[in-house]
């Protein structure tokens, strides 16, 4: 398991909670009253083997996400591999380098000179 002790809690509680989800929709093929701790144990052991290190900040939603449109979708109780195939990608921040200047160098404004007056006469 690609997880730490510590990082588990939040990953067991979204899986559970979705699960619950999906078995309140009684769909064909939901896991029996006497089969849904171990169905849960496996959903996780299978979703946490998965090579990603599971991030509560980027990944809860993203899973909140999942469930709901295996929710909207299925008609038959889906397995954890339906699960990771809705699962959306994690959003990516856009990491720029703050601008260093508003204005050009005069090395800059040289050099684009150069390559506009390389463009004029082409």
């Amino acid at each position: 398991m690609l997880l730490k002790a510590g990082n588990v809690n939040w990953l067991k509680s979204e899986i559970v909670e979705g699960l619950q989800r999906l078995i309140s929709l009684r769909l064909k093929n939901a896991p029996s009253a006497d089969t849904v701790t171990a169905t849960a144990v496996v959903w996780f052991e299978t979703v946490a083997s998965r090579p990603i290190s599971w991030d509560e900040r980027l990944d809860r939603k993203r899973i909140k996400t999942a469930f709901g449109e295996l929710c909207a979708t299925v008609d038959i109780f889906p397995a954890p591999a339906q699960f990771l195939r809705v699962l959306p990608p994690r959003e990516q921040a856009l990491c720029l380098p703050p601008p260093q200047s508003k204005e050009l160098s005069a090395e800059n404004r040289e050099k684009l000179d150069l390559l506009l007056k390389k463009l004029r006469k082409v």
